[in-house]
């Protein structure tokens, strides 16, 4: 058997996909945020983005490391204004898209065939939200959530809890991801993976590897 047959076989036996969600599963654009955000407290956008990412602040949400309350009150405190909490989650998640990327009809398909898993760097008010939104992810056998394990992409330590919670050895493994830096870091634990570009690059790329 050729290197090339070889590859093809062992691309063709992944038996459990780690999908991530944001930009595979289902779209965003914070932008969205941004717009609500200004009209309620008059900051622009380089301000609001300064005041997310400034000092860990979203990291050490998406990492469970403050909850959904503590979030609130210290994006409140950041801005400089009390924003009602029905207010700021309803802004929060409308973010994402009101239709999912890959449609049910293919997440059924693939589930019959792997046992599907989501990694994603997410927090919880978004996960609640999408987990409430979005009845195909009920194919899902589990999730992989930052803000549940305190770990996130392109950390390995990721990758390794997400093969041993689907019990598969990382040669079992498909991953997809819209960001390169994961993918190459799921490679390098020798985990079959691709970036997401759209859903007709991703059935293709699917289709080479036999799983559909």
């Amino acid at each position: 058997m050729g290197f090339g047959q070889e590859r093809l076989k062992i691309m063709s036996a992944s038996r459990c996909l780690l999908l991530d969600m944001g930009k595979v599963f289902v779209s965003f654009d914070f932008r969205r945020f941004g717009d609500r955000m200004r009209a309620l407290t008059g900051l622009g956008t380089e301000q609001l983005r300064a005041t997310i990412m400034g000092d860990d602040f979203a990291h050490r949400y998406e990492v469970g490391l403050i909850d959904d309350a503590e979030f609130h009150k210290e994006f409140c405190w950041r801005v400089g204004t009390d924003i009602p909490w029905e207010e700021f989650v309803s802004a929060w998640n409308s973010i994402f898209a009101q239709e999912p990327l890959l449609p049910e009809s293919l997440i059924l398909t693939l589930a019959q065939r792997s046992r599907l898993w989501i990694v994603s760097n997410t927090n919880k008010i978004h996960f609640d939200f999408l987990i409430r939104c979005f009845s195909s992810l009920r194919h899902f056998t589990g999730f992989i959530l930052s803000h549940e394990v305190g770990l996130a992409k392109p950390d390995p330590a990721i990758f390794r809890l997400a093969l041993s919670k689907a019990g598969v050895e990382a040669g079992e493994a498909l991953f997809v991801d819209d960001q390169t830096v994961n993918v190459e870091a799921a490679r390098s634990l020798g985990i079959d993976a691709f970036q997401f570009l759209n859903p007709d690059q991703f059935v293709q790329e699917l289709r080479a590897r036999r799983i559909i």
